[in-house]
Formats: structure tokens, sequence, C-alpha cells
């Protein structure tokens, strides 16, 4: 990203995006069920690996509607949210293709200054007519 910039950041993203598609096309037959809370854990897995098991990572909420991760460290590092938010585009991946009921997205960041990352898994709200 630092040598390439934004154009560095759309390939990061992009092969997030494609490495999220591979995972979710493997997990698709793998999983009994692909609710909120099944995903969500399956997400968790995936943090566990990433961080060889150091087990700062955890389930901080879970309804019916609303899941959230809290991860106090950062697995690679991250100092620019832009870098995380490009990264991260492989568990949106992820969350979407094995749902499309559920949305992904990132609230508190340690690249953004905060002390620790969320990653929030949410029903989509319904729409009425």
């Amino acid at each position: 990203y630092q040598k390439f910039g934004d154009d560095g950041l759309e390939i990061i993203s992009e092969m997030s995006h494609q490495y999220g598609l591979d995972i979710a096309k493997r997990a698709k037959n793998r999983l009994d069920k692909r609710d909120l809370e099944s995903i969500t854990s399956f997400i968790l897995r995936i943090f566990e690996t990433m961080t060889w098991g150091r087990n700062d990572t955890g389930l901080t909420e879970l309804t019916k509607t609303r899941a959230v991760i809290r991860a106090d460290h950062c697995p690679l590092n991250f100092k620019d949210p832009k870098m995380c938010l490009a990264h991260t585009t492989m568990e949106k991946t992820v969350v979407e293709e094995l749902n499309q009921d559920l949305k992904y997205s990132i609230g508190k960041s340690i690249p953004a200054g905060d002390g620790y990352c969320e990653h929030i898994i949410e029903v989509k709200s319904v729409k009425r007519t």
C-alpha cells in the first residue's frame, strides 16, 4: 500500500475478496447450518488459525440479530485503517456469501486508534413496503 497507494489497496481488496469466495465455497459443503451463530463460530475459527491460537479474540455479544467478535491484537499489525478494510474484505465476503441475509462490518479498529477491534456480523434490516 505504501508503494502503490489506492491502487495497491484495490489489489489487496480484490485478492481478499477472491480468497473469501474460495473459503465460502469450501465452507458451504462443511457447515451444517448457515445461520448467524454458525457463521460467527466459523469466523472465530478462522481468527484462531490466523492468531495461532493466541486466545486474544472472543465473542462479546451474540443475539438473534447481531454478533460481535472482539480482537485485542491485530495479527497483521496494521497501522492504517484503509489497509485493515482492504484485508477484511475476506471476512465480509465469507459472511455474506454464506448467508446473504447477513452483513459484516468493522466497529472499533486498532489501526483507527481504538484499543481493540470489533468484527460485527448482523442480520440485514428487513425493508418494509
